[in-house]
């Protein structure tokens, strides 16, 4: 029997909503049943068996490292450059927030909410005031945007992002007769992590437009140049590319020309990315009509106009989901680093569970760091759905 107010709901399900649900979703049928009760079972062995002992395990491991884990030995006297890095980072996401949402988002309450949580731990008095200073600069840069206009907002965006990494640079190694000199080394765990992924994100881009443009390019020489280039680094592993730049650039270079483990490292990240970019980017070009760039052509329009303004903005768009997933693996590749002695995320662990005082906390770190990339993972995933949703990109096919 339906009901007036609604013809599409019946009277059972207006009584019990529930229920219905339940009964409609969980056991509409007998596999349905066998699939929910299995389900189950599952999540309370997952409870039971991993989650309750992780909370009996002692993390004091975790609470003694976090320094370790969050800037390795980075000199504690000059710690304040990380957080005015962080500072920097959080006006910036309050201003982007605000171009891409007329509502404040419910994750910058969650963010300042957590940072507020921080404030009653037992963190020291100056890494409170950072936590707070972090969260209230979040929230005002949000509102401060609503008294500059789009254009001029937009454009500010932009250059705060395209400036990140080189100010990030000279704030955490320093320059002379300013900031005191803190040489690579000495950077570690999830600063030396995030440093080198996100040089490496910021930098592939553009390298691997050029590299697939020059792999289509129609001058001969060119094209084969790139496309050696792309064959050769995406037929090696990157493990072989580090040990490359780590064992057998020194035997080739006078010791004077041979750049310190670091920039190795970091170029061995980039160039494997970039090769594997281009081919991401020529996918994308590939699937442009020709019939645009003949329209292009007939308007008068020159090549590089055409490229930067009709072709490549259909290209990103639609290569929305593909960059995600290049910069995640990015993310999780520079834990690789570590294998040639660069004490990243995963290097700051080996060495803090080789402690003979913490022998048994294998465990509490090896989940306290997976948690942190999950985040980081998680974070880039739904950044990107945001930007597929306010670009009006529908990634749910109808059957």
């Amino acid at each position: 029997m339906k009901n007036n107010l609604n013809p599409f709901l019946s009277a059972e399900e207006l009584k019990h909503p529930t229920l219905f649900w339940v009964r409609k979703n969980l056991f509409s049928s007998i596999s349905n049943s066998i699939l929910t009760l299995v389900s189950i079972y599952l999540i309370y062995l997952l409870i039971v068996k991993g989650a309750l002992p992780l909370l009996k395990l002692d993390w004091t491991v975790i609470k003694a490292n976090l320094k370790l884990i969050f800037t390795g030995s980075y000199p504690k006297d000059q710690l304040w450059r990380v957080w005015l890095l962080v500072l920097y980072i959080a006006i910036f996401f309050g201003f982007t927030f605000k171009v891409f949402s007329t509502k404040i988002p419910k994750l910058i309450f969650i963010i300042s909410f957590i940072l507020i949580i921080f404030c009653f731990l037992d963190f020291s008095v100056s890494t409170k005031v950072y936590f707070i200073l972090t969260a209230a600069l979040l929230i005002g840069s949000y509102f401060l945007g609503n008294f500059i206009s789009k254009s001029k907002l937009t454009l500010t965006i932009c250059l705060g992002w395209v400036l990140l990494m080189p100010f990030s640079f000279i704030i955490i190694r320093g320059f002379g007769g300013i900031l005191p000199i803190v040489k690579p080394n000495l950077w570690g765990g999830l600063l030396l992590s995030l440093l080198i992924s996100l040089t490496s994100i910021f930098l592939s881009l553009p390298i691997g437009l050029l590299l697939a443009l020059g792999r289509r390019s129609k001058m001969k020489f060119i094209s084969i140049v790139c496309t050696i280039i792309i064959e050769v680094v995406r037929g090696v592993p990157l493990i072989t590319i580090l040990f490359i730049g780590y064992l057998i650039l020194p035997m080739a270079l006078p010791s004077s020309w041979t750049p310190s483990v670091f920039i190795r490292a970091l170029t061995g990240v980039v160039m494997f990315h970039s090769a594997y970019m281009a081919e991401s980017f020529r996918g994308g070009l590939q699937g442009i009509s020709v019939t645009q760039y003949e329209a292009a052509k007939s308007l008068n329009i020159g090549t590089v106009k055409t490229m930067f303004l009709i072709i490549l903005p259909q290209v990103l768009k639609r290569m929305i989901p593909i960059l995600v997933n290049a910069f995640t693996s990015a993310l999780k590749d520079t834990s690789l680093i570590s294998i040639i002695g660069m004490l990243d995320l995963i290097g700051i662990s080996t060495s803090i569970v080789s402690n003979p005082k913490y022998l048994t906390g294998s465990a509490q770190v090896l989940f306290f760091e997976g948690l942190i990339y999950f985040i980081l993972c998680f974070s880039i995933s739904k950044g990107s759905m945001v930007l597929e949703k306010r670009l009006g990109i529908n990634t749910k096919v109808g059957l």
